[in-house]
């Protein structure tokens, strides 16, 4: 997400024009839900991905056309029965994709990006406001992400609210829930996109070995900001982890207090042996970080938690602990640990989202 608002602003920057293609609603199966979005430029590069196959294909098509009209263009797919098996779409349900013109040389449009980044990197989770509107140019109605909407709309079967938000957003979707709500204008109905924004939760991997280095790259594929830790320069490299967003030489007994563990963080530890492991758990422990791993076997599980049940810590705080790491594959090589363990931090990532519970 962060990253095609990036592309946006950089383009923006560059004085050219490009186009953002999101997913504003979706029913049954489809390639990608509301939220995906991909950045378009004018040569017909693109950043980011809605799904690829035709849908994406026409939307590239649908695209040029903004571009020489310079106005938002809403798109319907229905991916069901012979039309969709054609288009070699056999998800089979329904998408509308909202493709929005940012014009170059707008001082409006590198405003609006450059807030949005901000608050993104702040910590802060602003809701992007969007009307749906075929024909639109860039602005029309609203471009503010600070959670507001007119006061004289009303609202059409609002779902469920949001702590913390003015009550004429009480529309606002769950974290990772975009939603499309219908509003009332002057008698004339609207339909207004809400998204609720947030930056990609930082991984920090204590360890820099070959689980590490293959894991890395995975992550940051998937969303995530990564954090490689070890007590050892030439395992925590930029040659290693070219793909990381920190490394960091540090003891491991230090690391935890000086990086600053936070509830949002996702935590693995694989270090070079079991009492380094030992004293990263005992000190991330209490933090209580959004996801904990360790890498290890049963025996070890059993062997470390014995040793801190003994030093005080609780059986429901050790039962938090994701040990054995990774989702049951049957992993071998580090490569094939890397994807489960991938595969159990976006599992974990989405069930948070899903439950909204803080990360």
């Amino acid at each position: 997400m962060v990253e095609i608002f990036r592309v946006l602003k950089e383009e923006a920057a560059q004085g050219r024009p490009v186009v953002s293609a999101t997913i504003v609603s979706h029913k049954g199966s489809t390639p990608r839900s509301a939220g995906a979005r991909m950045a378009i430029r004018e040569d017909g590069s693109i950043a980011g991905t809605i799904g690829g196959g035709q849908v994406e294909a026409e939307v590239l098509a649908q695209a040029a056309k903004v571009f020489e009209e310079r106005k938002n263009r809403l798109l319907a797919f229905r991916l069901q029965g012979e039309e969709a098996a054609e288009a070699d779409m056999l998800c089979g349900g329904e998408m509308e994709i909202y493709l929005e013109y940012f014009p170059a040389g707008d001082p409006s449009v590198e405003g609006f990006l450059k807030e949005v980044l901000d608050r993104l990197e702040r910590g802060e989770r602003p809701i992007l406001v969007v009307p749906i509107e075929d024909g639109a140019p860039f602005g029309a109605e609203i471009r503010d992400p600070l959670f507001s909407l007119p006061e004289e709309w009303e609202l059409e079967g609002p779902p469920s609210g949001l702590k913390g938000v003015p009550p004429r957003v009480q529309t606002v979707p769950r974290e990772g829930r975009p939603v499309l709500v219908k509003v009332r204008e002057q008698g004339r109905e609207k339909r207004i996109y809400l998204e609720r924004l947030f930056a990609p939760q930082r991984l920090i991997l204590f360890g820099a070995g070959h689980v590490s280095a293959a894991l890395c790259p995975l992550a940051k594929g998937v969303g995530f900001r990564v954090t490689v830790v070890d007590d050892r320069p030439e395992f925590a490299h930029p040659s290693r982890f070219p793909s990381a967003d920190e490394r960091l030489v540090l003891p491991f007994e230090e690391a935890p207090e000086r990086i600053g563990i936070l509830p949002s963080d996702f935590v693995v530890i694989m270090t070079r042996g079991h009492l380094h492991d030992q004293e990263v758990l005992r000190r991330v422990l209490p933090r209580r970080p959004a996801y904990l791993g360790m890498i290890g076997s049963r025996r070890k599980k059993e062997t470390l938690f014995r040793a801190l049940k003994e030093e005080g810590f609780s059986e429901d705080l050790l039962k938090t602990v994701h040990t054995p790491i990774g989702l049951p594959i049957e992993a071998e090589t580090p490569e094939e640990i890397a994807v489960s363990i991938a595969a159990e931090l976006i599992r974990v990532r989405a069930e948070k989202r899903k439950d909204n519970k803080p990360e």
